[in-house]
């Protein structure tokens, strides 16, 4: 009896061995130790590396780092009641690395929470753009330069639009001429303030220089953008932002708009945009309807 006892015993004893192995003796568990191999005299951390070795792994991890790359696809559907109904397809990449990133695209949005764009109709020009962020205490600032490269073989993309209100005996204005105008060159600042770790603020502020056509010199114009945004949870951002633009006419009203929008991320990898903006003057469409669907890879 005494001998199957003491067989319990060493067997019990075993098992409790095995579960908890320290191979380099530095006090954890194999299973957890991040650094199997440290010396014996080391002090270690709780993932069982020493100073050096953490450092290592840190510089390890900085070398194995790729970047961040974003696509979104989406639609744009303008209505009113005095202009026919459009929509159009945007797509967008995005790759980061580090502080710096390069963007392409369709169409231009001036900020990441509103959805304020140029002041053109097409959808078959080109922007891409750089831009470098820097971190701030509590805030970010990003300052970004871009072009927008003007598909000029394209002459199928004529609006009229009339200037200073509808219905009137207004000039009509034409914007087929700007299929096949020059680049347009522009230069923006971001600038994003954490009033609380789910509150936010942001402010935009873009100067484009106009290219111009063989009839028509166009005007440089200013866009502007502020607002405030709120995280609900770790999924959905909300955010509302008054947004303006002038026009590259001379002699007609800048466009101005509040826009509300929506991000929400099913999981790191896929997110959805939707965002809603109403026009404050009568050039602009007055409803702007925006969706999109985005992947992010890191």
């Amino acid at each position: 009896m005494g001998y199957i006892r003491a067989g319990f015993t060493i067997l019990l004893l075993s098992n409790n061995v095995n579960a908890f192995q320290d191979s380099d003796i530095d006090g954890v568990s194999d299973a957890i130790d991040l650094c199997p191999n440290t010396p014996f005299e080391a002090l270690v951390n709780i993932k069982g590396c020493s100073h050096s070795q953490e450092s290592s792994l840190v510089q390890k991890k900085e070398q194995s780092y790729r970047g961040a790359l974003t696509l979104k696809i989406g639609d744009t559907l303008l209505n009113d009641e005095y202009y026919d109904s459009e929509n159009y397809l945007n797509l967008y990449a995005n790759y980061r690395y580090r502080n710096w990133d390069v963007s392409v695209s369709n169409s231009r949005a001036t900020t990441s929470s509103s959805y304020t764009e140029d002041n053109s109709d097409s959808d078959n020009n080109i922007y891409l753009s750089t831009g470098y962020t820097f971190s701030l205490p509590q805030s970010s600032l990003k300052l970004s330069v871009g072009t927008k490269i003007v598909d000029s073989d394209d002459d199928s993309s004529s609006t009229q639009r009339v200037e200073n209100g509808r219905g009137n005996n207004n000039r009509v204005i034409d914007d087929s001429s700007l299929e096949s105008r020059d680049n347009d060159y522009f230069a923006s600042i971001n600038y994003n303030y954490n009033v609380t770790s789910k509150q936010n603020l942001f402010l935009y502020y873009g100067y484009t220089s106009s290219g111009d056509s063989n009839s028509i010199d166009y005007e440089d114009y200013s866009s502007f953008s502020i607002g405030t945004g709120h995280s609900f949870g770790k999924s959905l951002y909300s955010a509302l932002s008054y947004n303006y633009t002038e026009s590259i006419y001379p002699n007609v009203d800048a466009e101005q708009g509040v826009t509300w929008f929506n991000s929400y991320n099913f999981n790191k990898n896929i997110f959805a945009t939707a965002s809603y903006t109403y026009a404050l003057e009568d050039y602009s469409y007055d409803n702007t309807l925006s969706f999109g669907l985005g992947f992010y890879f890191q």
